[in-house]
């Protein structure tokens, strides 16, 4: 095979491989989302991540509600909500995004919010939000609302651990009655074999004598 006709199809797959897409929804539960920069960033119920799978720009999209935890580096963290986006370095905050209302809370470092040609920078402590109707952008003391979910998202994963804990230890403890099962079965099967080869070996004797 000519080695040439392959270049189009590698770097057509290369393209494919930069541009996919990874999606997270949730619906009724919670979802805890490693980025490939560190970053983490927990989804409340009912809301959607997305981000190019390379992740060579630190870029994200959401709808719904995430807390983000933003590693820090020199490329800023960009996440697009319905209405704007939030730019960072490295910090932690809070987003509610729709098609109506944007939000951001900020517990760690400083984060931008941008909209419409407007922007605002919003510190440790603070809040800022957007609604569609009036096109402004408000800010105030940060209530941290979102702890109230994250508690609960806390609770939930903590159920699953203790859940998955259990089915460990049953799978462990099955596993091992199979073990002593197969060792005491494996233990019936050499002593019949052994009994089965003195039997040969004594009829053998016979016929030698």
């Amino acid at each position: 095979m000519n080695i040439k006709y392959l270049f189009p199809f590698l770097i057509f797959t290369i393209l494919v491989s930069a541009c996919s897409k990874q999606t997270i929804i949730t619906e009724d539960e919670y979802k805890a989302v490693d980025l490939p920069d560190g970053s983490i960033v927990f989804l409340n119920q009912n809301s959607e991540l997305e981000y190019v799978e390379s992740f060579n720009e630190r870029k994200v999209a959401i709808k719904g509600e995430c807390y983000f935890s933003i590693v820090e580096s020199d490329k800023p963290f960009t996440v697009q909500g319905e209405l704007g986006i939030v730019e960072v370095l490295g910090t932690e905050f809070n987003l509610k995004s729709d098609s109506e209302n944007m939000e951001v809370e900020v517990e760690e470092g400083e984060v931008s919010l941008s909209v419409e040609g407007k922007s605002e920078k919003v510190a440790r402590g603070q809040m800022a939000s957007y609604d569609k109707g009036n096109k402004s952008i408000k800010t105030g003391k940060a209530p941290m609302s979102f702890k109230k979910w994250m508690s609960k998202m806390t609770i939930e994963l903590k159920k699953f651990d203790q859940k998955f804990n259990k089915e460990i230890k049953e799978l462990e403890k099955i596993v091992k009655d199979k073990s002593k099962e197969a060792d005491k079965e494996a233990k019936k099967v050499g002593k019949e074999l052994e009994d089965v080869g003195k039997q040969i070996g004594k009829s053998l004797k016979k016929i030698t004598n």
